[in-house]
């Protein structure tokens, strides 16, 4: 999964975007008065007819809504352009956060789909020597990931294989008692970062959250897996409840919400976990 592109700057909101669209409007309106004196200095004998001014007025009026809370004219006629602006932001917004979220939902329930449809007897690979079955599928998937990551052009044949490759490793860590929790999570490799997430959303243990928590802060460059991570924390909060986070980390699970894109697939996801962990 990843981000979708958008027109603003990372975390920017709409009352951001309206007062750049403010600043621009009133220089463009300042810049044409400015040349309209010119000409008039140069040209003083130069007339417009009414007409013409009459379409000048009409091809301004609708972007003084930027500038003005309303403009009133003759005979009382009120145009109350920032109420209105305001009321169609709220909307798209509210719409744009609701596609996030049906987003959320599908790509969550594809993944598990995919994840059931693999398994097999479920048991754990007890072998303990890293050459076993699931050990070496692993390393594999992990290895594939890092390779998406680093040569694949994003795409939705690539988010959909990334998510193919995470709930293959959901599958495959859930059957190895061996697998090197820390170690996945400490690794500088985001395949292995990734297969650590798999691990603890598959089988959830609380002695790994504070190591969990760390690395998938550090991972907001790599939204795919940043956002598996999220989910991977609200597995292991589900289970063994949000005291075993510190208080540092929500204020820093906080302070990343803050940072994220504005149009990022991880905001509704981080925002319902943070509103579970404050809940309990």
């Amino acid at each position: 999964m990843a981000d979708r592109s958008a027109d603003t700057e990372p975390g920017e909101r709409p009352g951001q975007r309206r007062g750049r669209r403010r600043d621009v409007i009133a220089a463009i309106l300042t810049g044409t008065a400015i040349a309209a004196a010119v000409v008039h200095m140069v040209k003083p004998d130069l007339k417009i007819d009414g007409v013409t001014a009459v379409l000048l007025v009409v091809a301004v009026v609708p972007w003084l809504g930027s500038i003005f809370d309303s403009i009133e004219l003759p005979g009382g006629a009120r145009f109350q352009y920032r109420q209105l602006a305001d009321r169609v932001e709220a909307a798209e917004e509210q719409s744009a956060q609701a596609g996030r979220a049906a987003d959320d939902a599908t790509r969550t329930a594809r993944v598990a789909f995919v994840t059931r449809s693999g398994e097999d007897s479920g048991a754990p690979d007890t072998s303990g020597d890293g050459s076993g079955e699931a050990a070496g599928a692993v390393e594999h998937l992990a290895s594939e990931y890092t390779g998406l990551r680093a040569h694949a052009p994003s795409s939705a044949a690539r988010t959909a294989r990334m998510e193919q490759i995470f709930a293959d490793l959901v599958t495959a860590t859930r059957r190895l008692d061996g697998f090197d929790i820390p170690a996945a999570l400490r690794s500088t490799d985001p395949g292995t970062r990734l297969a650590g997430y798999a691990r603890l959303y598959a089988r959830p243990d609380g002695d790994y959250l504070d190591g969990l928590t760390q690395a998938v802060l550090g991972d907001e460059q790599l939204a795919f897996s940043q956002y598996w991570g999220f989910h991977a924390i609200a597995a292991v909060v589900d289970k063994e409840g949000a005291g075993r986070l510190r208080l540092g980390q929500v204020e820093e699970l906080d302070a990343c919400l803050a940072r994220l894109p504005a149009d990022s697939d991880r905001i509704p996801f981080l925002r319902r976990l943070l509103a579970r962990i404050r809940s309990r």
